[in-house]
């Protein structure tokens, strides 16, 4: 998939005199310590290798300044963040995380926690890849989560209905403020919001109890980010976190206001030394 901000993102910085390149995180020719600054953007192959880029963070950050900084993109990597949230306030949609080779049954999941309808996802993943619906019953969820398991370890969240009906919204915030929202609705007779499923995106005004909810997530993150969108689902009335990005997040610069684009880069130019 093409990441669109990257393209933005460096044409602002070459307005600014800065030489930006676009390189592959894992090209073994790239030279970290002559980037005085590093800006993670689209590394969506990192589910696959996950050992092998946590240690790509560690020696970059010893390089050069990585943003986000490491303990953040080591932090965002694997999706048992949403209970560190949770436990710290945040509301967050109920999770459960069943690790690698469990045993877990999904019926019994279902019914501890009253949940008719699941999603079973990997812990560590992009893109819904890996994602599977399934009512409490179905032979075949119990079939996904078992396969999943051989893989990595899994998360079990309830199906929210808000998502078909009034879809996700994405929350940017760049630089210590919110600039931008994005609702991202599936395509009919689905759940999954991305493009490749479908899904179509839509620019809208952030409200100020979306800008507050934001606000307070990363108030309880383990660092302040330069970038973060937190995405969020309307469940029993009030709005939940789905999942917060730091890592390698779709920030929907094509779409958001130019003010967006100009205030990322200025503070990436900012970070240089």
């Amino acid at each position: 998939m093409e990441d669109a901000d990257l393209v933005l993102l460096e044409r602002a910085l070459a307005d600014r005199g800065i030489d930006a390149r676009a390189v592959v995180w894992d090209d073994p020719g790239v030279d970290w310590a002559a980037a005085p600054v590093t800006i993670v953007r689209s590394t969506w192959d990192y589910t696959d290798r996950l050992a092998e880029f946590r240690a790509w963070i560690d020696v970059v950050a010893a390089r050069s300044a990585l943003w986000n900084p490491a303990p953040l993109l080591h932090w965002n990597a694997h999706k048992s963040y949403l209970l560190s949230l949770h436990a710290r306030g945040a509301p967050v949609v109920p999770t459960v995380v069943v690790t690698e080779g469990g045993a877990a049954s999904l019926d019994a999941i279902g019914d501890a926690q009253d949940w008719d309808e699941v999603v079973v996802k990997p812990a560590v993943g992009v893109g819904a890849n890996g994602a599977g619906r399934f009512r409490r019953g179905d032979a075949a969820g119990q079939q996904h989560l078992d396969v999943s398991l051989t893989r990595g370890d899994v998360l079990v969240q309830p199906f929210v209905d808000s998502i078909v009906t009034r879809g996700e919204v994405a929350i940017v915030r760049l630089d210590g403020a919110v600039t931008h929202a994005v609702c991202k609705r599936p395509a009919p007779h689905d759940y999954r919001v991305q493009e490749n499923y479908g899904g179509r995106n839509e620019l809208i005004d952030p409200t100020p109890v979306l800008v507050e909810l934001a606000e307070r997530v990363v108030g309880v993150l383990p660092v302040e980010p330069l970038y973060a969108r937190i995405d969020v689902v309307e469940l029993a009335g009030t709005w939940h976190v789905l999942e917060v990005e730091v890592l390698e997040p779709s920030l929907w610069l094509d779409l958001a206001p130019p003010a967006a684009l100009e205030r990322f880069a200025d503070a990436v130019v900012r970070r240089l030394p």
